[in-house]
């Protein structure tokens, strides 16, 4: 435990130094940061994988497999835009045309685009995509030594690290989901057991959940929960 303690906060710290670095580092420092660790290729994946989470870019890191996997049950519709994005990258891509072509802007765009379209989930904006890659991609050409590769490397990360976040949100709703329907069909059970109304104390001695927690799935679900927690019930 003391070690996984430790390791955690020593991750903290890494985020702390990443933010003050502009939310971007170099993937030597990662690894000199952790170098006395002695952490396998599979925890540095790990370590990366969170700070991708975290939207931090790491330059110089690549994501082993080339991108984030698309959900199991968004995979069929992987790459198709709804007529609003096809609006949008309409309109984008006119805007685009009018940029002169000695403008380095012009050349990376289109690739920015092009690496959007293929990361594409539903449950993301394809503008939103495009947007955060953006992002990474004017991080990625403030110095300009930096190769091509590097600069779509980053941008990928970019896009990665917002599709990593909305996997956990929709992984979270779907967990919360579960769990208003479980507290509910416990309701139901306990109040046709007992006759009458019960209490979040009672309802939190019939489940794993406590009573700060139950108290917040029941408004989440939309019902009152009276702040005398003395006589409260559902």
């Amino acid at each position: 435990m003391a070690d996984r303690l430790q390791f955690q906060k020593k991750l903290s710290g890494l985020v702390r130094l990443c933010n003050e670095k502009g939310r971007m580092i170099e993937i030597d420092e990662v690894e000199a940061y952790f170098g006395e660790d002695g952490l396998t290729d599979e925890q540095m994946e790990l370590v990366y994988d969170f700070l991708l989470s975290q939207k931090i870019i790491v330059k110089g890191y690549v994501k082993k497999g080339g991108t984030v996997k698309p959900a199991s049950d968004d995979a069929h519709n992987q790459g198709i835009l709804s007529s609003e994005e096809e609006k949008y990258l309409k309109t984008y891509e006119a805007e685009m045309g009018t940029m002169p072509e000695d403008n380095p802007l012009s050349y990376y765009l289109p690739k920015v685009v092009e690496i959007a379209r293929e990361l594409h989930r539903p449950e993301v904006f394809l503008g939103d995509l495009i947007q955060e890659g953006n992002v990474g991609l004017m991080l990625a050409m403030e110095k300009e030594d930096t190769a091509e590769e590097e600069i779509l490397a980053m941008v990928r990360q970019s896009m990665e690290a917002l599709l990593e976040e909305q996997a956990e949100v929709k992984v979270r709703d779907r967990k919360m989901v579960e769990r208003v329907q479980e507290l509910d069909e416990l309701i139901k059970k306990l109040t046709e057991e007992m006759g009458r109304k019960v209490s979040v104390d009672e309802l939190a001695q019939f489940s794993e959940l406590g009573e700060e927690e139950i108290a917040d799935i029941l408004k989440l679900a939309g019902e009152e929960v009276p702040e005398d927690e003395g006589t409260e019930s559902v």
